[in-house]
């Protein structure tokens, strides 16, 4: 989601074909901030389920707008061997680190199977990363590349930029200690991150809100400063598909969310300039209404929109599968260990939990 080839500049009216012909859609002079339903905590038709020690999935389908909820809870003082790490898709294809990735055909049930045959399993969890670039093609020929520098097992990579806000861990004595800055450089990242993303929007920060709305400049745009999320166009109002994670002040709960909507990218764009409701989605002011009410201490915005996918272990043993809108439509799949012709479609980069205790 908002990826170079998803960053749409729309024209004063917005030309929809349809079979009788030409369908003339007035924008809207406002922002559409009408509230999502169930983003209060806690939801009235939660499904509360174990699948592994330590961690706790928290699912609510009863959305009216058919929105799909899906709320992890990592216990990392329930479970010692737990570890948030990143996975760059860049530093292991054919030239690491040349800041090129082939990414369509490594979707995050691939990732997944790719991370748990090379040793960095057993994944617990895995989703969608930061904001990134590409090339606009879908298929094996698709090239994606960083807007901003990743650090992996504290060394920064891609250092193109450090954007908004970076987001990660850092392991002191063997335990997480997450965290999230305003565009450190790279010196800073490498001795505050073990692993990080630049270029994520910082929605709650120590128990405070972030500004949200866009701040105006002579100078620049879109500034970013310490009291700002980090205004991106068109994404803060657009209602669509979320992966947002956040963590409790003892660094002892990390908490991932994910919003899938009922359509896709390209509808939620539309509904944002109309008065068409779309069909599900988070603005990013509905994800901050959540975050508040959960009580989180500090949460962020990552890439979302048809790019939001997540894969996660259930107690059968079995992987279940939010596949992302741009490769399939189905809501839900589930998946052996093998991901066996998941979907395609992936991120330049995948956040994760990792059991290190688990076989």
């Amino acid at each position: 989601m908002f990826r170079k080839h998803r960053r749409i500049i729309l024209p004063a009216v917005l030309l929809l074909a349809a079979a009788g012909g030409l369908i003339v859609w007035r924008m809207s002079a406002h922002t559409r901030d009408s509230k999502a339903p169930l983003t209060g905590w806690p939801w009235p038709r939660v499904v509360t389920e174990t699948p592994h020690p330590g961690v706790t999935r928290y699912t609510d389908r009863s959305s009216s707008d058919g929105t799909t909820l899906y709320l992890f809870d990592f216990d990392f003082a329930a479970n010692p061997n737990l570890h948030l790490e990143l996975y760059d898709q860049d530093e292991d294809d054919a030239k690491p680190f040349d800041n090129k990735v082939k990414f369509w055909p490594r979707g995050v049930g691939q990732a997944t199977r790719h991370l748990n045959e090379h040793g960095r399993g057993r994944v617990v969890a895995a989703w969608n990363g930061s904001f990134f670039n590409s090339n606009g093609m879908s298929g094996n020929d698709a090239v994606a590349n960083h807007v901003a520098s990743v650090v992996l097992a504290g060394k920064v990579h891609a250092n193109v930029a450090s954007i908004r806000w970076t987001t990660g861990v850092r392991y002191e004595n063997g335990k997480p200690v997450f965290k999230i800055l305003h565009q450190p450089d790279g010196k800073t990242q490498a001795a505050e991150f073990t692993y990080g993303a630049s270029a994520s929007q910082c929605l709650i920060r120590n128990g405070k809100p972030l500004q949200l709305e866009r701040v105006k400049s002579g100078r620049r745009p879109y500034p970013s400063t310490p009291k700002e999320a980090g205004y991106v166009p068109g994404v803060n109002e657009m209602k669509t598909s979320r992966t947002s994670m956040a963590w409790s002040r003892d660094n002892k709960h990390f908490y991932l969310l994910v919003v899938k909507e009922a359509d896709d990218e390209a509808n939620s764009l539309v509904a944002r300039y109309t008065r068409h409701p779309g069909d599900g989605g988070w603005t990013l002011a509905d994800l901050q209404r959540f975050w508040l009410s959960f009580g989180a201490w500090s949460a962020v915005n990552l890439d979302g929109g048809d790019v939001t996918q997540m894969t996660a272990l259930r107690a059968d043993g079995r992987y279940l599968l939010v596949p992302p809108a741009w490769a399939s439509k189905k809501r839900e799949l589930s998946f052996s260990s093998r991901f066996w012709r998941a979907p395609p479609g992936g991120s330049i980069m995948f956040f994760y939990v990792r059991d290190a205790g688990a076989k």
